[in-house]
């Protein structure tokens, strides 16, 4: 007999520190390309920029919400980003 179950890994992950300010933070965004994500991230950039001075610095649109980003995508935001924020939608 096969057991056809999973066997559960569980991986405990911390939270990463909060920023000290958004002023003058660099943002990603990564669109999960649902429906209406693209809409509510381009309002919450706008609203980042105008009222916290944040900079968008890397954008990333996902070809399908339930594929993860790619590695090397990924690799470019730690390097170049204060934060990511990563929009679902529907």
């Amino acid at each position: 007999i096969v057991n056809p179950t999973a066997q559960d890994v569980i991986v405990e992950y911390t939270l990463a520190a909060r920023l000290p300010a958004l002023q003058g933070a660099r943002i990603g965004v990564i669109n999960n390309s649902k429906h209406m994500a693209a809409e509510f991230l381009e309002a919450l950039e706008e609203q980042l920029r105008v009222h916290y001075g944040v900079e968008i610095t890397e954008r990333y649109e996902k070809l399908n919400a339930a594929i993860p980003s790619p590695p090397g995508v990924i690799r470019r935001f730690v390097e170049s980003c204060d934060a990511i924020v990563h929009g679902v939608g529907d």
